[in-house]
């Protein structure tokens, strides 16, 4: 079985990640041999990356016990999927911050993104199409889920276009699988 870390990238309250999530999640839960893996970053509550090494140097060793259950968590993964919110044109700080908070456990991970907002996530995916790379994952950007409000989506994440939203996450997650 194929284990696909679902990340969500908001911790806002009323959040649409959730949302997105579940049409996620069925897509990822169709597929035989695939099993979906929750990782809310909300819940998770990783510190502010502030360690005294960078996790490139070979004397980093991460001490918090939720930088390492996380770090455990995308190990384990076969795959990543990142539901990523725009916020003032990027991903969000607590995404970013969990990108950050590890370096060797993202090597070669299938990666793929599914964000969201009003520019349908694109300048969102524009700083993953950079990040994720430098992070040496397997990511390929023109898969990536780009889900416009009111085109897509309705502002609450109720689907405005079933049709589109489920076509370019199964998109996104076929780079994956």
């Amino acid at each position: 079985m194929s284990n696909i870390l679902v990340v969500l990238g908001s911790a806002r309250e009323g959040r649409v990640a959730e949302k997105v999530y579940d049409y996620v999640k069925a897509d990822i839960d169709a597929r035989e041999g695939v099993n979906t893996v929750l990782g809310d970053l909300k819940e998770i509550n990783l510190p502010f990356y502030a360690h005294a090494q960078a996790p490139a140097s070979p004397d980093y060793e991460p001490t918090d016990e939720r930088v390492i259950a996380w770090g455990k968590m995308v190990a384990d993964a076969d795959g990543v999927v990142f539901i990523t919110p725009e916020y003032n044109h990027t991903i969000s700080a607590i995404e970013k911050n969990a990108l950050d908070s590890l370096l060797s456990e993202w090597a070669d991970k299938p990666a793929a993104v599914v964000a969201y907002g009003w520019t349908g996530g694109s300048l969102a995916v524009q700083t993953l199409d950079e990040v994720l790379p430098h992070l040496k994952t397997k990511y390929d950007p023109n898969a990536a889920a780009k889900l416009g409000f009111m085109k897509d989506l309705n502002p609450d994440g109720s689907l405005l276009n079933a049709e589109s939203v489920a076509a370019q996450i199964k998109t996104a997650i076929d780079s994956i699988v």
